[in-house]
């Protein structure tokens, strides 16, 4: 019987772990945003971001000769680093608490042609990042990967380690609470995704 082909994820992985720079560079660059992107929403802020982004990668880079190649390389980082962002949520849950969503994070927003709109669309996520700091970790979380990054239900329950089964029920619970504590904020209900 012969070995099966390595996937082109595991070759990357494999010339990487073995220092070649081209390697590295081409990885990071196929997969560096999404990285960053996750980090930004557990980190609230470019500078915060940044930070936990580099120990990513550093994580990613000392681990990379347990990659063996039987899921993608993005879902195996993404999984890898899912301690690091949430150790770094739980250190700063609580000072975040006190603060207003950073500029950092609502710059990430569309642009509004009308200035009304942007001002109450900004003031939406700054009660709906209020409200996540409030939920119970495995809700917040949901919402974070599936709404605010809009992943799908399989990279979420990839990145969660469950099925894709529980990430519907924990997402339909978490916009459920979501939503009560949103509209306790701002007085109006506000538009909460149908879909799942």
């Amino acid at each position: 019987m012969t070995a099966p082909t390595p996937t082109p994820d595991l070759l990357l992985a494999r010339r990487a772990a073995a220092g070649q720079p081209e390697a590295w560079d081409e990885l990071i660059e196929r997969h560096g945003q999404r990285l960053f992107n996750l980090a930004l929403q557990f980190a609230g802020s470019t500078e915060e971001a940044e930070d936990l982004t580099q120990e990513i990668f550093l994580r990613l880079y000392q681990n990379l000769r347990r990659y063996r190649g039987d899921c993608p390389l993005l879902g195996w980082a993404l999984r890898l680093s899912r301690n690091l962002c949430i150790d770094h949520y739980r250190r700063n849950r609580r000072e975040r608490r006190s603060i207003a969503v950073s500029e950092e994070v609502l710059q990430h927003m569309p642009a509004a042609d009308d200035p009304r709109a942007e001002a109450q669309a900004r003031q939406e996520l700054a009660a709906v990042y209020s409200a996540l700091e409030e939920m119970d970790e495995d809700l917040a979380e949901v919402v974070l990967l599936r709404d605010l990054q809009g992943w799908s239900v399989e990279e979420t329950a990839t990145y969660l380690e469950v099925p894709p089964g529980t990430v519907k029920s924990r997402l339909h619970r978490a916009r459920l609470d979501l939503g009560d504590r949103v509209t306790a904020r701002l007085g109006v209900p506000m538009a909460m995704e149908a879909g799942s």
